[in-house]
């Protein structure tokens, strides 16, 4: 997919609504071609849900590189960090190319829920049980995201590319579950008269 001109690309932190349904996106990325009518490889999208979806994501995708970056310098074991780097590169790739479809540049810094998602995995992540523990209550939360998104209308191509990146979700929340089950870093529940007495 071609990148727009760096002059075509609006800024995710500045962009209003009036921008964007007034057609900034018009010359960038294959997002802004389904919003002015044109076909980007499939459908179109009808209102600024789908829009609103795709810029969420890029959002989300830059927080969860930031909260690995977190978790990775809690961890001591070269598997795990090899892992974890890894997966924050995929979110660095991703908010990449939806930016690029988007026709828009990154932000330089990360919306609030950027921050709150930063500031969480600050404070868990102390060392590996409780990085891995912060960081699959974040997959949990990407997850759900991108699934949310391909509820939309979204361009055949953008559908493609959104799918592609669930798919990389999918995977590392698996990988994350599995080594917390493994390790037996899986918190004990608390006896249900236990809970009830509380």
């Amino acid at each position: 997919m071609a990148n727009a001109p760096r002059s075509a690309r609006i800024d995710l932190n500045n962009a209003t609504t009036e921008e964007l349904e007034g057609g900034k996106l018009q010359e960038g990325g294959a997002l802004g071609a389904a919003k002015a009518g044109r076909p980007a490889g499939g459908g179109e999208i009808g209102d600024m849900r789908a829009l609103e979806q795709i810029m969420g994501l890029i959002l989300l995708d830059l927080a969860a590189a930031e909260a690995y970056r977190v978790a990775i310098d809690a961890c001591k074991t070269p598997e795990i960090k090899r892992q974890l780097e890894a997966f924050q590169g995929d979110h660095e790739r991703h908010a990449r190319e939806l930016s690029d479809a988007l026709g828009a540049s990154l932000p330089d810094e990360p919306d609030d829920r950027g921050q709150c998602i930063r500031r969480y995995t600050e404070l868990s992540a102390r060392e590996e049980r409780t990085a891995l523990v912060a960081m699959r209550g974040n997959e949990e939360l990407t997850n759900d995201a991108y699934a949310s998104a391909l509820a939309s209308d979204l361009p055949d191509a953008v559908r493609r590319m959104v799918e592609a990146n669930w798919q990389d979700e999918r995977r590392h929340i698996r990988w994350i579950t599995e080594e917390i089950r493994t390790r037996g870093w899986e918190l004990p529940e608390v006896p249900s008269s236990l809970a009830e007495a509380a």
